[in-house]
């Protein structure tokens, strides 16, 4: 459940972003023809719109799957329901410059990216339950790029984030539901520091062309707090504390591609089609999750539910608005598939997660 001292946090993390995300736009159209200096943001690494993680505005509208023992209204035990993800996120440029032979032979940056998502169920018949929270942040994103002459390997770039933060909450509503109906596991706390590192290749660059990209790298977690795990040990008001084993893996990798053609057959006036895919190994949470038993006193069983590795498919496949220099940012849309184990906070715990929709993206 959230204090009051939480939703100050929360309210506190939206505003500074919204102010933040405002004054950078005003100071990028004021200032447009740096290439480098303080406060500038990038034109080069950006996140590609299938990332987990990417800082951008995010509204995402469709039908995915939800456990039993996280539905307010239990008899949708399996079938799709319509969910509502909004992500407010911005990179807070702090330091951006080039060099090498060449004006941008070479180019290097360092930022602060920060985001907060709301996850919500909006059409159950009781209320409209948010179903988790999470906000994320990294102190100090490190991005390095080198030009090369080849023809089909343009440039090659580095990506380094030495701490970044996740905390996420379950929403009141479900932890309330999962008290009253007797669950064994209430509520765990999802809250972790990790690393990342990543290799860029043929990245866009700032330039408006046709362009195929790739990333590949990986995050691990950071041993920084005594439980040494993506959540905590629970507390007796939190649930069964026997049988609860704390997460032993720390390591997760990714693959990702993206194509766009501003001038390719698909182009419909400014608009042009981009397709962003994620391959990830995903740690699947192991503490067990319920399913419905009649044949139970409580209506339910527990299933055991090993921590493991799932393959997981993040996909992106839509139009981007191709503005003008003088136009800060990129909004587009596109729809979403997504396959493997749930990536939102607690939920992490389900193995077979699955969802359609439509996503409204804005990258600044």
């Amino acid at each position: 459940m959230y204090s009051i001292d939480d939703w100050q946090l929360i309210r506190r993390l939206v505003l500074g972003i919204t102010l933040i995300w405002f004054s950078g736009s005003l100071y990028s159209q004021a200032d447009s023809t740096l290439r480098s200096g303080f406060f500038r943001p990038r034109d080069f690494n950006r996140y590609f719109i299938s990332d987990l993680y990417s800082p951008a505005i995010r509204i995402n509208e469709g039908f995915g799957t939800n456990g039993m023992d996280y539905n307010s209204m239990p008899e949708r035990t399996s079938e799709y329901i319509f969910l509502n993800e909004t992500t407010l996120g911005t990179e807070i440029p702090l330091l951006s410059g080039t060099g090498g032979h060449g004006d941008r032979d070479f180019r290097f940056s360092l930022s602060l990216p920060v985001s907060v998502s709301i996850w919500f169920d909006f059409f159950n018949t009781i209320t409209a339950p948010i179903l988790n929270n999470d906000y994320r942040f990294a102190l100090g994103e490190i991005n390095l790029l080198k030009e090369l002459p080849g023809r089909h390997l343009r440039n090659i770039g580095i990506r380094l984030i030495p701490f970044q933060h996740e905390s996420t909450h379950l929403g009141d509503e479900i932890t309330l539901y999962r008290k009253k109906a007797g669950f064994p596991i209430t509520r765990v706390n999802v809250s972790y520091e990790a690393a990342e590192t990543a290799v860029i290749i043929n990245d866009p660059a700032g330039t408006q062309r046709n362009n195929l990209s790739f990333c590949a790298g990986g995050r691990c977690l950071l041993k920084t707090r005594p439980s040494l795990t993506y959540y905590s040990p629970l507390q007796p008001s939190e649930g069964d504390t026997t049988g609860f084993t704390l997460s032993k893996r720390s390591l997760e990798g990714y693959l990702r591609v993206q194509y766009m053609g501003p001038d390719g057959p698909l182009r419909i006036g400014r608009f042009y089609p981009v397709v962003s895919a994620e391959f990830r190994y995903r740690v699947k949470f192991g503490y067990p999750y319920y399913e419905p038993d009649p044949d139970e006193p409580m209506g339910f069983r527990e299933v055991v539910n090993p921590e493991k590795y799932v393959p997981c498919l993040n996909l992106f496949a839509g139009w981007r608005y191709r503005g003008r220099p003088s136009e800060p940012g990129q909004i587009g849309g596109y729809f979403r598939f997504y396959t493997g184990s749930n990536p939102h906070g607690q939920f992490r715990n389900i193995p077979r997660y699955s969802y359609f929709g439509v996503v409204l993206v804005y990258e600044h």
